[in-house]
Order: C-alpha cells, then structure tokens, then sequence
C-alpha cells in the first residue's frame, strides 16, 4: 500500500515542474506568458491552483516525513527554525506592504520604497529563506526535495515578471532595477538591517 507521504512528493514534484516550466516560458516568451497573471481569469486559476499544491506540500510532508534524515543537530533544526520564522515574517510583510492584487500580478503602482528599497522581490527572498530554514528544521528528504524545487519556483518569479514589469513601467522600473539588487546583496542586507 502506497503511504499518503509517498503521494504527497510526487504530486507536489509535479506542481513545481509544471510552475517552473511555465516561468521559464514566461521569462522568455512573454507573449505566452503564465505569469504575472494580468487580467487573466485562467492564468488566475492556474497559478493560484498549483501554488496552493505547492504550499500545502510543506506541512504535509514536514508532519509525514519528519525527521527521515538524521543529519542535522540540535543547534542547526532551532536555527532553522528561527530562519523559517523570519523568512515568512518578511515575505508577509512585504506581501501585505504590496498589496494581494499586486501581488498576484495585477497591475497596480511600481513599489520602490519600505521593503522594496532593498530588493525588488522580497516576496521570493523570504520564501527562499522560509524554504531553507524548514528543510533544516524538519530533517526530511521528501521536504528537502520538494523545498528545492520550491525554490527555484521562487528563483523563476522575478525573470517571469521582469519583462512585463518592463513593459507597463518603462524608464521607472529601469532606475529602479539600477538602484536595487533583484535578490539581495551584502551591501543591501547590511542597509535593511542597520536602519
């Protein structure tokens, strides 16, 4: 009998690689774009379906597959934990700054301050750094796998938007790609943490 763990993986493995085509599509076909979802009702339903796969993959993986893989210390999961923590915080606070609308792709106002001034996607850094910190929290190869794939999902979005963002902000966005790192940067972690 095949254990709801083992349908779990599979079923999330699926989600990610089909996100992931799709942003690879996006980033270099815009035309065909699958993200950002724009006015699109499918687009809307596509990304939303396979992003609540996606998501609910975590817990039920981290509560099915706990601990399968007896590598990490003590020290190591609670760091782990405290990075996860982190990592949903600043995403959600970034989240809620932006906007669910803009968030989802809609067009809206181009956001270059508060959490935006020290990178133009932080929304992906702190699922990225959310993702990380679970993988070590939880010690699970099943979560491992799934959390990796996640994260490229996540590495994907800013190159699956950036031409459409291009596109409705013109010179404003280039300033602005100019000024702020994609991702993070040593220069731009040390700014957010300091002020």
């Amino acid at each position: 009998m095949v254990s709801r763990s083992d349908r779990a993986l599979p079923i999330t493995i699926v989600a990610d690689a089909v996100l992931i085509i799709g942003y690879l599509v996006s980033a270099l076909v815009p035309a065909r774009r699958l993200w950002p979802i724009g006015d699109s009702r499918w687009r809307w339903w596509f990304n939303w379906s396979l992003l609540s796969v996606v998501f609910s993959g975590f817990p039920v993986l981290a509560s099915r597959d706990w601990d399968s893989v007896r590598l990490t210390s003590t020290p190591l999961r609670i760091g782990g934990a405290l990075l996860s923590v982190f990592g949903m915080a600043f995403s959600l606070s970034a989240l809620f700054e932006l906007g669910w609308m803009e968030s989802s792709g809609r067009e809206g106002e181009l956001r270059t301050d508060g959490i935006y001034e020290y990178t133009r996607n932080p929304q992906s850094v702190g699922f990225i750094t959310f993702i990380v910190g679970t993988i070590l929290a939880v010690n699970s190869s099943k979560l491992a796998v799934h959390g990796f794939l996640t994260a490229l999902v996540y590495i994907l979005f800013p190159f699956a938007e950036e031409p459409w963002l291009r596109e409705h902000y013109g010179d404003e966005y280039e300033e602005y790609c100019e000024q702020t790192p994609r991702f993070v940067t040593g220069e731009s972690m040390k700014r957010l943490l300091c002020e």
